[in-house]
Formats: C-alpha cells, sequence, structure tokens
C-alpha cells in the first residue's frame, strides 16, 4: 500500500511538471511528454483539475493558480527575504539594471524576488529555476559549499549545457569556484542564457551558512565591468547580512 502510494503521488507530481513545462496541453500531448499511458492520465488529471492544481479549458490543461498561491506562502516563509527584495530594488533603481535575489534548494537556484526598473518587465524571471552550476548566483553559492557537497550536487544534476560557454567539466567548474572563492564574487558569461552577463555575491547568514545570492544582469554590452559590479554588489549585500544580524538580536 506504501509503495502504491508513493507511486501515485509521484505520478500526480509528474504531470503537474509537465503541464507546467509544456505550459498547456492536451491529454494527448501530455501523455506523449510524460510516457503516462492515456487512461492512467485522465484519472490523476481529473484529480488534479478537482483539487485546483489544474485547469482545464476546452481540451488543454493548465497550472491552476492554486500552485501561484503555495508559491507565495513558500517565498514569505522567510520573512528575511524581504530584506532581500527591498535592498534588490534600492539596488536596481541605483545601477539602472536587473536585480535577482535567489536561493538554494535541491541543488537548483531558485528566483525569488527579480527586480528592474522598467515596469512592463518588472519579476519576469520570478520563481525561475536556473541550474547551479551555469549561473552567476548558482557559481557564487556553489562557492559556499564544502568540496563534497559540489560533488553530490553535480551528482545529482548534472552539467547540463545550455550554451557554447557552459562550463560542462567537473575540473573547470572547480577551477572557476576557487576563484570565485578568493575575489568574493562569481561571473556569467553567457553560460544559461545567449545575450545574458550576470555577476554575483553571496548573502551569508550570521554563522556562516548561504543565506541567497544578490546578483546584476544585463546584456554584455551594456554592464560595466564585473569589479564595478561586484563592488555595488557587495554594498548591498553588507546591508542585507547587518540586517539580517541585527533581525537576531
Amino acid at each position: 500500500m506504501g509503495n502504491h502510494s508513493r507511486k501515485t503521488s509521484e505520478t500526480s507530481l509528474k504531470i503537474i511538471e509537465a503541464v507546467g513545462e509544456l505550459d498547456s496541453a492536451s491529454l494527448t500531448k501530455i501523455s506523449d511528454y510524460t510516457d503516462i499511458p492515456t487512461s492512467t492520465l485522465h484519472t490523476h488529471l481529473q484529480t488534479l483539475k478537482q483539487n485546483e492544481y489544474l485547469q482545464k479549458k476546452d481540451s488543454e490543461y493548465r497550472l491552476g493558480m492554486k500552485i501561484f498561491h503555495l508559491g507565495e506562502k513558500a517565498r514569505r516563509r522567510d520573512e528575511r527575504y524581504q530584506i532581500a527584495k527591498e535592498e534588490a530594488w534600492q539596488l536596481s533603481n541605483r545601477v539602472g539594471e536587473e536585480v535577482s535575489f535567489a536561493v538554494e534548494e535541491n541543488g537548483r537556484m531558485m528566483i525569488i524576488y527579480d527586480e528592474i526598473t522598467a515596469p512592463s518587465e518588472e519579476g519576469f524571471q520570478v520563481g525561475r529555476y536556473f541550474n547551479i552550476h551555469s549561473s552567476a548566483c548558482g557559481k557564487a553559492a556553489l562557492a559556499e559549499f564544502s568540496d563534497e557537497r559540489i560533488r553530490d550536487i553535480i551528482d545529482k544534476r548534472g552539467l547540463k549545457k545550455h550554451t557554447g560557454n557552459t562550463i560542462t567539466s567537473r575540473s573547470r567548474l572547480f577551477h572557476e569556484i576557487q576563484q570565485i572563492r578568493e575575489q568574493g564574487y562569481a561571473v556569467n558569461k553567457q553560460e544559461e542564457l545567449e545575450g545574458l552577463r550576470a555577476v554575483a555575491v553571496a548573502i551569508n547568514e550570521p554563522d556562516g551558512d548561504l543565506f541567497g545570492t544578490l546578483d546584476i544582469s544585463g546584456p554584455p554590452y551594456r554592464l560595466p565591468d564585473d569589479e564595478i559590479i561586484a563592488d555595488r554588489l557587495q554594498e548591498a549585500v553588507d546591508n542585507i547580512e547587518q540586517s539580517i544580524k541585527n533581525s537576531h538580536v
């Protein structure tokens, strides 16, 4: 009974993730994407729809707003995230570029807050996952971890290639992590997305554990030198870390 229940739960979660990746899809398309038989899939889809995790319009399924509701609750689970949001907003206004606050979870980086001065584009990366080896925020996080933990993450997540600049060699990644530890910031040289460059700095808890990361990103032609960006980030990170420390008093 226990194994059956677990398999049922895993199937439902697989379906939710598939619908999220497909944006909107019919039963047949979801079946092809997941390799789940349509008869089994139909039962799960009906249950997920009844429980508001999925919505159906015409013949296609899409994620329900209940998932957004739960995501917002997760984003508010740590009230100190608001400290990072406010500092990111102020920094974005000072530099005129996109500033993101991300946290590591299960070997990936999740954008919690994404601040940008253009209202039409505000927050377009919120909720997005980034691979930890190919993003500035991810590499800044890795530099805070032990080598053993880094190897565990690589074993689980791999080193997927996204662009011609993506690091796919363990030795090269560890070499860059050592550089990050020495210089205090990480750089994404269009390794996750073509046309996107980013510089990130880690934010630490008072006990030294990783709290999250702050990064500035934009087109390579528009961003200043890495050191200049890192200095601006470090000032904001120092403010966040001090506020976090004060919140413990």
